[in-house]
């Protein structure tokens, strides 16, 4: 026979574990909510005649989906030809200030020619002998 007192520890024992649900699921919800967000590290370089004014050179730590602002200033003598790298999440790698959205790790790097030097890699039709 069941006493009033065996009655409430079973009951007590299911609220425990009622609550331990709730607590855990209310951490989870927290969580989700964006505390434990994604982040990718964004590795920034320049060759020589220029360097990246924003966010800087070096390596830097976004969150997942953020859109970095990129800027690059030629010294004297000097003008932006391009972004290289994994420049796959850049709008236009052909302009100087650009962005850049943070799905994954990035290395890009600043390219730089010197004024009225011709590129090497567009489209010149060759001389005929």
């Amino acid at each position: 026979m069941r006493t009033a007192a065996s009655l409430g520890k079973g009951y007590h024992t299911a609220a425990a574990c009622i609550l331990l649900i709730v607590a855990a699921l209310v951490v989870e919800l927290v969580a989700c909510d964006g505390a434990g967000a994604r982040t990718y590290q964004l590795t920034i370089s320049s060759a020589s005649g220029g360097n990246v004014t924003t966010p800087g050179e070096g390596t830097f730590a976004y969150d997942a989906g953020m859109v970095v602002p990129l800027m690059a200033t030629p010294d004297d003598g000097y003008e932006f030809r391009s972004w290289s790298g994994d420049i796959g999440h850049i709008p236009n790698p052909t302009a100087a200030s650009t962005t850049i959205t943070m799905n994954a790790n990035y290395s890009i790097v600043a390219n730089f020619e010197i004024v009225g030097e011709p590129d090497p890699t567009r489209g010149r039709t060759p001389i005929p002998p």
